[in-house]
């Protein structure tokens, strides 16, 4: 009976746990038996690492789509995995072949029912099937020896996602969540000497999901490192290390507050911590020893309490504090470190336990509306980094780490939020040792629920959670220069509470977060530093598609973004004003990129931004017949999913380069550069240099310059650098007297080249490198230098065969169709140089693009638009095609043709003159009629034989540019082939484009084809071996197949980029007026 009884009111308790929800369930429970948190370091004896190792590697593996199919007991040390799958640690199952990656950028991708997250979701949502994905990992190791006889050992997971029990040896450890910060356990109580087993279960989805409605893909697994390491019974916990400036930033205040735990009865009686500073060259700075036993305070004295933890006023900091006298001070410009070695001793003077830290003497600070570093104003030349990885998704390799810095710095920027949560470890140390400011964001998002946790009270110590892990985790890095709170998770109590703890924790740094924002005018909240914003606009005008010129009004897309400079000139608050998001860098992206800094550049107030984002997040993986594609959302059927919302890097997503990468390092140099004068007597130039770097002069660099007249290098040399401080101007001057002597300023196009480039070798680039460089105009004769004369003599022959009428010289002939009023055919030297096509004409007009992605934007304004309209497939009719012979070698031909739309047209003139040498002059005239969208182009496309693969130009290269897109091209001449003229853009769209062109080849490779030069304006260019149309109806790179033609477009006007994939769209200076314009180019034979 007695036994009957216990297990009655076993089995009773065992319902009453059942009916409990599950921990991963339930916002009250966000870890079980985890350690505090604290800095990211692992201490050692002799040597790093001698006290620790990793449990990456091969595991025993087992992943079911739903909590129901994982298997029970797996954790007891008699479990028989054989099996069960090997896996890999760290990765995300589903780039290993379990489950599906769901692309979300916002909104929840199970059902929302918070903290519940097993709730019945849509049935065409990924979730309905694969409900909360868990995986259950096994495997052993191997305790060192002696390990188990003393001191403590702990678990260290440093990225799960997003919730896991862990067991050692079959008995639970604990349970943690929050996909984006370390957990540690201690589980000495559960090891034993030799062979111990190890197990873990991971839930794709918990409570903590609901905080995790990132911008990104979703994805469950390991996704970090697994520490396993050893310190003895008295043990140096953490610690912190601040500096602080004196009143000129010239000496600094090292603070270091060390904390120690103890454990088998240890009290560190005789205990004494020695911390010794040295400088990068390894010669001591600094050294003392303190006892911690005041530290540890077991006895909690008043005396010790009063003076470090009093009843009233804040807790005294620097337990070990000294003034270090001028050091060399941390910026991103300078980073120099300094190496703080902390060794705890035992009684016996033994040393038993180290840990070094980085040390980088710096001060933030806000003041009179600027972020100050060492009192120096700075602003963040920035961009949002999330964490992907084209192969291995969240995993993030050392190597593909410094990638990123490498290249984040070659492209002049200095400053990197996390977006939107803690990075990886070693991330923040690559930022302090190759200088990036850091905005270290916590892993706080409920997009998918606007404000709503943030308003619960409920929530709060979830919200406080990961910001104190995150804070804790990475105070010691002078990288870090503003915390973040989180992202788009609108505002309330629980960021106030955030706010509260973080300027306690560390006054040291500032405070952001964009949603902490006031209404109608009202300043922002004071829980906040900086006043930030998303998507701002310039103070220019924008177009507003659908709007009648002159109503006074706005679309909805375009009012919801703010003047980034207004809210600088408002007088009711003064701090300093950022963009946190801006320039969403979707597809073919980047327009007017260079008015944001002009903006930025002119009110002190202005602190820069953050470009959205650093990386596509794109997903590369091979399709069953071998091809390899770019993956975004819905391409493994993931639902609900953005599509390629995801693709919106300043790079690849494997790192490869574009043209934006191009233009942010124009805009972002460090060194503004402007003709002042030029004296065509003394040949002498006045250039102004504006020096935007904020604690280094010009010292550093070296000035080279080259000199073209018509595109062919004139001279080039050598310039000193005058002294120029930071955040100002200087003179250089310069004499072009040699280069000069055959340039004919009257007729010439003359440009002078000017590059700054590091002097010395540095951590992130070679002596050489280039990191400024600007075009100067010393005469501009653009359209001058494309003149092309026609030879005298030779007949013209020009009747009607059937329907079409022929114009025939000595090794030349044109056709046009009567009926269509259009060119069929241009052949030189027997060979059809642009031919038709099955139904497509030689050449015909186009006032169509293939959207880029900020054309199909939110709302989709233009590319939908577009499609309305029918603007890529128009009716075309033809009224007419004439012709005449003026001479016996000057023929003309006129074709009026009209390009129907959906309410509007463009009646399209050309006048063909052809000559008896082969030339043929084109003046083509638009005429927009009628109600019309926005104008993409306006010009025509012509279709050339495949053999011409080579291509040159004389205009803005070398890589596409477009109207507001053109800081970093050139005037020049260049060289390329038409297969290097697409950027290959994950999803296809419009690219290529080459602006102010006035002069172009297109030939085979031993130089036969033809020369197109203007008669009149410059126009735009672009050769491509696919059309239109093809890239329009083509949803992948991968897809694209090259045509047997090449199509040249030659455009009149050409409609700006814009910011509309996620901002405001085109500026309306860089819009096409519904007007006529006209294309007036000379087509000639080459050889």
């Amino acid at each position: 009976m007695k036994k009957a009884y216990i297990w009655g009111c076993l089995l009773l308790c065992w319902g009453s746990i059942q009916a409990q929800p599950h921990d991963w369930e339930n916002n009250h429970v966000l870890q079980i038996n985890r350690e505090p948190a604290r800095a990211a370091f692992i201490s050692y004896g002799e040597g790093k690492g001698d006290r620790a190792f990793l449990l990456n590697g091969t595991w025993k593996f087992h992943w079911s789509p739903t909590p129901d199919g994982k298997v029970e007991g797996f954790y007891r040390t008699d479990f028989e995995d054989s099996t069960w799958k090997d896996f890999p640690v760290p990765a995300n199952w589903e780039v290993n072949g379990y489950g599906t990656p769901i692309y979300a950028s916002s909104g929840y991708t199970f059902k929302i029912d918070p903290p519940r997250v097993m709730g019945t979701p849509k049935e065409k949502y990924t979730a309905f099937v694969e409900r909360n994905p868990t995986g259950q990992y096994r495997r052993s190791f191997v305790l060192p020896s002696g390990w188990e006889k003393e001191g403590q050992t702990f678990l260290r997971f440093d990225g799960v996602m997003s919730a896991f029990y862990v067991w050692i040896n079959g008995q639970k450890v604990g349970y943690s969540q929050g996909s984006m910060e370390p957990s540690e356990f201690n589980i000495t109580p559960y090891l034993k000497a030799g062979n111990n087993q190890i197990a873990v279960e991971v839930y794709r989805y918990s409570d903590g999901s609901y905080l995790e409605d990132q911008d990104f893909w979703r994805f469950g697994g390991i996704q970090r490192d697994i520490t396993v390491f050893h310190t003895p019974d008295v043990r140096l916990r953490d610690f912190a290390v601040r500096t602080l400036p004196d009143s000129n930033y010239q000496d600094f205040t090292l603070q270091i507050d060390p904390q120690f735990s103890v454990f088998r009865n240890e009290r560190g009686t005789g205990y004494q911590i020695q911390a010794e500073l040295k400088d990068a060259a390894g010669t001591e700075v600094f050294r003392t020893e303190t006892s911690i036993e005041p530290i540890l305070d077991l006895d909690h004295k008043a005396s010790v309490m009063n003076e470090w933890f009093p009843q009233r006023g804040p807790r005294k900091l620097g337990r070990i504090s000294t003034v270090i006298k001028q050091p060399k001070r941390w910026t991103a410009e300078t980073p120099y470190l300094y190496t703080l070695q902390l060794s705890l001793k035992d009684a016996s003077g033994k040393v038993v336990e180290k840990a070094t830290t980085k040390v980088g003497f710096r001060s933030v600070e806000v003041k009179n509306g600027q972020v100050l570093v060492n009192g120096k104003p700075i602003r963040f030349r920035g961009a949002n980094r999330h964490e992907h990885d084209p192969y291995t998704a969240r995993v993030m390799s050392e190597e593909r780490m410094l990638q990123d810095v490498l290249l984040m710095k070659q492209a002049n920027l200095n400053a990197v939020r996390t977006s939107h949560y803690p990075n990886h470890p070693r991330w923040y140390e690559l930022c302090d040792s190759l200088g990036l400011y850091v905005m270290d964001e916590a892993d706080i998002e409920e997009h998918g629920l606007r404000g709503t946790l943030a308003s619960t009270p409920d929530w709060h110590a979830a919200f406080l959670d990961r910001a104190v892990r995150m804070a804790e985790r990475d105070k010691n890095h002078p990288s870090i220069v503003f915390w973040s709170m989180g992202n788009e998770s609108g505002y309330g109590p629980n960021f106030a509470a955030v706010s509260a703890w973080l300027r306690d924790f560390d006054p040291t740094r500032p405070i952001h977060y964009e949603g902490a924002q006031g209404v109608d005018g009202e300043p922002d909240p004071k829980t906040v530093d900086v006043i930030s914003r998303f998507y701002p606009r310039v103070q220019e005008d924008y177009l507003n598609p659908g709007i009648k010129e002159g109503e006074d009004k706005e679309r909805a897309e375009n009012a919801r973004w703010e003047r980034l400079l207004s809210i600088a000139l408002r007088t009711n608050d003064n701090r300093p004003v950022l963009t946190s998001e801006y320039a969403h860098c979707m597809g073919n992206a980047l327009g007017n990129f260079r008015e944001y800094w002009d903006e930025i550049y002119s009110h002190p107030r202005m602190l820069g931004g953050f470009i959205w984002d650093w990386v596509d997040q794109g997903i590369i993986r091979t399709l069953p017949d071998g091809r390899t594609q770019v993956a975004y959302g819905g391409d493994f059927g993931d639902e609900p999913n953005l599509k390629a919302f995801c693709l919106n890097g300043v790079v690849f997503a494997d790192r490869s380069l574009n043209p934006k990468y191009w233009e942010v390092k124009k805009v972002y140099q460090p060194v503004y550069m402007k003709l002042l004068s030029y004296d065509s007597e003394s040949n002498g130039c006045r250039i102004e240099l504006l020096n935007h770097n904020h604690h280094i002069d010009l010292s550093g660099y070296r000035c080279t310059w080259e000199l073209y007249a018509n595109g062919k290098l004139m001279g080039s040399g050598d310039a000193e650098l005058p002294q120029v401080n930071p955040g100002e101007k200087g003179t250089l001057l310069l004499s072009l007297t040699k280069a000069m002597k055959k340039v004919h300023l009257e007729k010439d196009d003359v440009r002078l080249n000017i590059s700054i480039r590091l002097k010395n070798d540095c951590d992130w680039a070679k002596a050489g490198y280039e990191v400024a460089t600007e075009q100067l105009t010393i005469q501009d004769n653009l359209t001058q230098i494309s003149k092309s004369s026609i030879k005298p003599g030779g007949k013209l022959e020009v009747y009607k065969e059937g329907s079409n009428v022929w114009v025939k010289g000595k090794n030349f002939s044109a056709e046009w169709s009567q009926p269509d009023a259009a060119l069929t055919a241009l052949i030189y030297n027997n060979k059809k140089v642009f031919h038709a096509e099955g139904d497509t004409p030689a050449s015909y007009f186009q006032a169509f693009r293939a959207p880029v992605d900020n054309d199909k934007s939110f709302g989709n304004w233009l590319a939908k638009d577009w499609e309305k309209n029918n603007m890529h497939a128009p009716r075309i009719s033809s009224t007419e095609l004439t012709w005449k012979q003026i001479a016996e070698d000057k023929v003309e031909i006129k074709a009026i043709q009209r390009y129907n739309y959906l309410a509007g047209s463009v009646l399209v003139t050309s006048l063909y003159t052809v000559y008896g040498d082969g030339t043929m002059d084109l003046k083509q005239t638009y005429l927009p009629e009628g109600e019309l969208p926005e104008l993409p182009r306006l010009g025509s496309a012509w279709v050339a034989d495949k053999s011409l693969t080579q291509f040159s130009w004389y205009g803005y290269g070398p890589f596409e540019n477009y109207p507001d897109r053109l800081s970093s091209s050139k005037i020049g001449l260049w060289k390329s082939t038409v297969a290097e003229q697409y950027v290959h853009y994950p999803r296809p769209q419009d690219s290529g484009n080459k602006e102010s062109v006035v002069e172009l080849s297109l030939t085979d490779r031993k130089g036969g084809g033809v020369k197109i030069t203007t008669l009149g304006k410059p126009f735009s260019a672009s050769a491509l071996p696919y059309s239109v149309n093809d890239l329009y109806k083509t949803s992948h790179d991968c897809d694209l197949q090259p045509r047997d033609a090449v199509f040249l477009n030659l455009d009149a006007a050409v409609l700006g980029l814009g910011n509309s994939s996620c901002g405001p769209g085109v500026l309306k200076k860089y819009s096409i007026p519904k007007t006529e314009h006209t294309l007036n180019v000379r087509f000639s034979p080459c050889k």
